[in-house]
């Protein structure tokens, strides 16, 4: 056989060879595992918040592995401990993206570290489903979240301190991204509301006593006394009420509530604690006929049975992007731009945390019927009612 014909002989072995082995790396790869990433402050200040949202996405996908998976593929979820540190949520999500190739990231969950990590992302191309209504995620990027607007958030809490009668409002608002974004939300819409800002006092995050802070925010005689900030932050301004023996309600921001209230604030809560929160918080007493209730419902003994513990909002936002992750993933597979174009097609996605609409354009899902006004009395979480 000469040179030609050996080396057409050779390429006729090599094309059929290759022919042979493409269905069996086709069925490889169609049996590689999804991978999702998770970033929560799963310890640190932040971990009230972390902690349950990243106990429930692998609940979720816990779920879905037991029911074959997606697609008979089974789904990996690697996740990160960012501690609430910027820093080290932008480390992690370097790695996930570049040496665990996830194809899609649930989480940050808090400004801070979602606006460190999303850059790192978006670059990347890789779609996020993070958990925080400060950030504004971009139209046609690769970034989503499920909460509603912060300024949905002050409105809901503005349009009950009016109800109640409240004309004059004293703000101790924290030093950081939150308290800087919240006063500047409640400046912009009291004046709407006939509320007038009396004093605005600043505390930092990590304060162990505001004892002169409130005292100048109650020297102005307001009707409420608004804090605004996060974590376990909210213990000390209560701490502080009872010291100074004030009586006006406290109003606190969403991201300062948790499922912790029943052991952080024993003996120390206000006789008046409101706040902006959201379905999960007050799930005993949603009417029947509330369009989430049997998600939440569902979800919440699933939740107490497998960890022992209430569910809170944290863990319901956790479990709610997990699930809306592998539904897309069940048309997208592993393709990171397909993920975020079927994300854009989620429409009426009931959840345990909020019903999720997704548009082109539209990358925030939560709307204006998310929340709610809720109150804690008695250790226990119940809707707020106008005096």
């Amino acid at each position: 056989m000469g040179n030609l014909s050996r080396r057409s002989h050779l390429k006729l072995m090599l094309g059929a060879a290759a022919v042979t082995m493409a269905p069996a790396i086709a069925a490889a790869q169609s049996d590689a595992p999804l991978k999702i990433g998770v970033l929560a402050s799963l310890t640190g200040p932040s971990a009230f918040g972390g902690d349950p949202t990243a106990k429930a996405a692998k609940l979720a996908v816990d779920e879905a592995n037991k029911a074959g998976g997606i697609n008979g593929r089974k789904v990996e979820v690697t996740t990160y401990d960012t501690e609430g540190s910027a820093d080290k949520a932008l480390v992690f999500m370097k790695r996930l993206v570049a040496e665990d190739k996830v194809s899609v990231v649930l989480g940050p969950d808090f400004s801070a570290t979602v606006r460190a990590a999303l850059p790192v992302s978006e670059e990347a191309k890789v779609p996020v489903l993070f958990m925080t209504p400060i950030v504004e995620p971009k139209p046609d990027s690769y970034q989503f979240t499920t909460f509603p607007s912060e300024e949905t958030s002050y409105r809901v809490a503005l349009t009950h301190l009016k109800a109640r009668g409240v004309r004059k409002l004293s703000v101790v608002a924290t030093t950081d991204l939150t308290g800087e974004s919240g006063v500047t939300k409640l400046r912009a819409l009291s004046p709407e509301y006939g509320i007038d800002l009396a004093t605005i006092e600043r505390l930092e995050a990590l304060d162990k006593d505001v004892t002169p802070q409130l005292t100048n925010a109650a020297k102005v005689e307001p009707d409420a006394i608004f804090y605004v900030g996060t974590g376990a932050g909210v213990a000390i301004i209560c701490k502080g009420f009872a010291r100074l023996g004030l009586r006006q309600p406290l109003t606190i921001s969403t991201g300062a509530v948790s499922g912790t209230f029943p052991q952080l604030l024993k003996g120390i809560a206000p006789d008046t604690l409101l706040f902006p929160t959201y379905k999960m918080m007050l799930m005993d007493a949603l009417p029947a006929n509330d369009p989430n209730k049997i998600e939440i419902d569902k979800f919440a003994r699933l939740y107490q049975e497998v960890y022992k513990k209430k569910a809170d909002f944290y863990a319901g936002s956790g479990w709610d992007v997990a699930r809306i992750a592998m539904q897309v993933m069940r048309t997208a597979g592993d393709d990171r731009t397909r993920i975020r174009d079927d994300i854009l097609q989620v429409r009426n996605f009931v959840g345990a945390f909020t019903t999720v609409n997704f548009a082109p354009g539209q990358h925030r899902g939560g709307g204006a019927d998310a929340q709610v006004m809720g109150q804690f009395k008695d250790d226990k979480f119940f809707p707020a009612q106008v005096p």
